[in-house]
């Protein structure tokens, strides 16, 4: 073959050559661009589902704080008017006194327990659980009842339950007004009351759950004190 004819056709299938080698590293370089794509994709999908875990946590337990109930109304039905139907106890019903007591007492734990829960994160879906409050605890003598008679058991949630348990705040004012008669003599008690009342009649924040921020906050403050009595 002449050699002008052969140098040529050498070029020509080595530059071929190179285009195929070309063609293939890009091949392979789409490949793992569409490979390293997928997997930014998943772990942005992963990141995404860390960040709203503990939102989807708080939501179940929003859940499970305000519905707990249910488990024992469905065990014992003629509980459920004392709760929803603004039915008050009476001798001769068949539900015992005691029961419908024990019902109030875990009722409204798992109402504070969501208020507070509230009250620090913000999260937390406070709308359905204010809505859910408010309507048991105006639906039901025995919660009212309670919540009156152990106020001092619901430090951090207490004000919140009286404010939702009310229509108005004038309401809620003379509510606390009546706990502090009724605080006896115990001083401190009645003077948290007293605090109490003070902070709604010169709050114009008086929605439920900042005024749970309020005692959650003063709380706090209370036990820095506590624990560094000289303000070292």
């Amino acid at each position: 073959m002449n050699t002008e004819l052969l140098i040529p056709l050498l070029t020509f299938g080595g530059t071929l050559l190179l285009v195929v080698t070309g063609l293939l590293n890009f091949s392979v370089f789409v490949r793992q661009l569409r490979a390293a794509r997928d997997q930014l994709e998943t772990a942005r999908r992963q990141l995404e589902s860390a960040r709203q875990q503990p939102q989807i946590q708080l939501v179940q337990r929003a859940m499970a704080e305000t519905s707990d109930h249910l488990k024992i109304l469905i065990e014992k039905p003629y509980l459920r008017p004392y709760f929803y139907d603004n039915k008050v106890w009476v001798e001769g019903d068949v539900a015992s006194l005691n029961e419908v007591k024990a019902m109030a007492e875990l009722i409204l734990n798992n109402f504070a327990s969501a208020i507070i829960h509230s009250a620090v994160f913000p999260e937390y879906p406070v709308r359905g659980v204010e809505e859910t409050i408010r309507f048991h605890l105006r639906h039901s003598p025995a919660l009212r009842d309670f919540l009156m008679e152990s106020f001092d058991r619901f430090q951090l949630a207490g004000l919140a339950l009286i404010c939702l348990k009310n229509e108005t705040k004038v309401d809620a004012e003379r509510d606390l007004r009546e706990l502090i008669s009724i605080a006896g003599a115990d001083g401190a008690e009645k003077a948290r009351r007293e605090r109490l009342l003070g902070h709604l009649e010169s709050s114009d924040k008086s929605h439920p759950m900042e005024l749970a921020k309020y005692s959650l906050e003063r709380a706090g403050a209370e036990m820095d004190i506590t624990d560094d009595p000289k303000g070292d």
